[in-house]
């Protein structure tokens, strides 16, 4: 399970999912081919804004995650998402106590869709 947590969190940065409401044009971003290339070769995916409106309407087995710093979280969030900063200094693995406090805000559930986004792809 800690590996796992390890790898997952070791690629966190790399694969957070952008949403960013109205900045996002109906053109694909540049960086968006190779982007999603490289979420699909760890397992993971990218997903649109509307992907997400849509997650919100059809299921409630989901978690939404909020990787922004905490005061940029209080100035605005997603609903329901839950805070958990990353900074550039997670991108090569989270601390155990960090490690611990991701494992927690996932919960057991490791079935559903889990979200995770930022302000930017960074």
């Amino acid at each position: 399970m800690m590996k796992k947590t390890v790898i997952l969190s070791s690629i966190l940065i790399l694969l957070m999912l952008v949403v960013t409401g109205p900045s996002w044009s109906q053109d694909t971003p540049v960086w968006w081919p190779s982007a999603i290339a490289e979420a699909q070769k760890d397992g993971y995916a990218l997903t649109t804004p509307d992907e997400i409106q849509a997650l919100y309407a059809s299921s409630d087995n989901y978690l939404i995650v909020d990787v922004r710093p905490d005061y940029e979280f209080k100035a605005g969030h997603l609903p329901g998402a839950k805070n958990f900063e990353i900074d550039l200094g997670d991108r090569l693995g989270l601390k155990p106590q960090k490690a611990d406090a991701f494992e927690k805000i996932l919960g057991a559930d490791k079935n559903r869709v889990i979200a995770i986004y930022c302000r930017s792809f960074r």
